[in-house]
């Protein structure tokens, strides 16, 4: 039982701090003013972040999913809780060093929060896919890395980061090329789907912000999409030979 009141406190947790940083808000400022304080390319337009509403329903569901487990089984997985607690520490102080600007601090918790998903993620096998066990925390993971991108270029941008000879353009495009090859890892690797489908989200989120204002990082974004939609439809790992 003290299994299942950690799951829901961490969660509550969690919604609670986020909802109060854009109502309250934290420190007098909305997470969204912060973020548009600087002119940075690797920021999908604003609708795209509606994908955190999807994302703490299916965390709902996941953990409803495991009440019913443990009533059925009596049996949940101390790791798993333990991480998902810990996922929501690191969650929660990325949220609140944000908002106190404290940029260096919260991009290592988002750094931290990326690793834990991780572990949290390869609790579950491979062939387990399904919208009560994996799928949620991949979504939710995969939109970590899409935010860890974020950060990582407003953090720069703030810092005045000269690009070594490189346009903010140019970069965005390597920040899509990462991202896009991350994405292929885990559908190749750990033949997740629900994962690339947050990184399509995000890049056709940023084509529409750019549009033809930055023709650059529209196409790109347009093109690596195409490139994980085949991912999504052809990749498909060769299984060992006997």
């Amino acid at each position: 039982m003290v299994k299942i009141i950690l799951l829901i406190l961490s969660f509550i947790a969690t919604i609670t701090v986020h909802i109060l940083a854009n109502t309250l808000p934290i420190n007098d400022q909305t997470t969204d003013s912060i973020l548009n304080r600087l002119p940075i390319f690797f920021t999908p337009a604003h609708y795209v972040f509606f994908i955190w509403i999807v994302i703490y329903i299916l965390l709902a569901c996941w953990i409803w999913n495991s009440i019913k487990e443990y009533w059925a089984t009596r049996q949940l997985p101390l790791k798993r809780v333990l991480l998902f607690a810990v996922t929501s520490i690191f969650h929660i102080a990325w949220i609140l060093l944000w908002h106190f600007e404290l940029f260096n601090y919260s991009i290592v918790m988002l750094f931290a929060l990326l690793g834990t998903l991780f572990l949290l993620y390869i609790t579950y096998p491979i062939h387990l896919q399904n919208w009560m066990s994996r799928i949620p925390i991949s979504i939710y993971f995969g939109w970590i890395f899409i935010e860890t991108f974020i950060n990582l270029d407003y953090l720069l941008t703030y810092y005045e980061f000269s690009g070594l000879g490189i346009t903010k353009s140019l970069w965005t495009v390597i920040f899509l090329t990462i991202a896009t090859a991350i994405a292929l890892h885990f559908r190749y690797h750990y033949e997740d789907r629900a994962i690339v489908v947050i990184f399509i989200w995000s890049f056709i989120g940023l084509a529409v912000r750019h549009l033809l204002n930055e023709l650059l990082i529209s196409t790109a974004s347009i093109f690596l999409s195409c490139v994980l939609v085949v991912g999504i439809l052809f990749i498909k790992k060769t299984p060992p030979k006997n």
